[in-house]
């Protein structure tokens, strides 16, 4: 029973504290560890993650903190996260484009799963996309779009790829958007 009320306690405490220490400390958290978690695991693990720092974190801004060349300190909602974008960009950090591309398939993955819902069908949606730039230019000249859907019952893949694309079109972000979007719609 002691050690129970002590499991407790600890439990409360990280959760008052953890949102506190964690913009600082999960940057260089997931930078040493992340590639050690099964990748199987890891979208679940972040997820996890930014749901206690943003649920309890008071600090609600989104904002970049320029560094040096093409390195920016952002913030998102609380987190913290050490970008490194432009022609500099590296793999093993997170880039502005990434931050935007994440945000563009959440949007369409919002978009296309509530239309699905609405018209009664059970799905599975998965979203990725990549973006064509140009740095000569200035802008993005292509995005390509795959919207992955997984449905278990019998239903008409064509009607169903004009649901995904109705529901693509609820998008604030894709709408607001100057370049050229390709749509892949792939049934699994």
């Amino acid at each position: 029973m002691n050690l129970n009320m002590d499991m407790q306690n600890i439990s409360e405490t990280c959760e008052e504290m953890a949102p506190k220490m964690m913009p600082k400390m999960m940057p260089k958290c997931l930078d040493k560890f992340l590639m050690k978690i099964p990748e199987n695991e890891r979208e679940e693990f972040i997820a996890k993650v930014l749901n206690i720092i943003v649920s309890k974190d008071e600090n609600k801004e989104v904002f970049a903190e320029y560094l040096d060349m093409f390195e920016v300190m952002l913030s998102v909602k609380g987190l913290k996260i050490h970008s490194r974008g432009g022609k500099g960009s590296v793999k093993e950090k997170i880039s502005p484009m990434d931050l935007f591309l994440a945000g563009l398939c959440g949007c369409i993955c919002i978009g296309v799963g509530n239309t699905l819902k609405d018209n009664n069908i059970d799905a599975k949606i998965k979203v990725d996309g990549k973006a064509e730039k140009s740095f000569e230019e200035g802008k993005i000249k292509k995005i390509s779009i795959n919207i992955h859907v997984k449905v278990d019952e019998d239903i008409d893949k064509e009607e169903l790829k004009e649901l995904v694309l109705e529901g693509f079109k609820k998008c604030l972000i894709s709408n607001s958007l100057n370049c050229e979007i390709e749509k892949n719609v792939i049934f699994e």
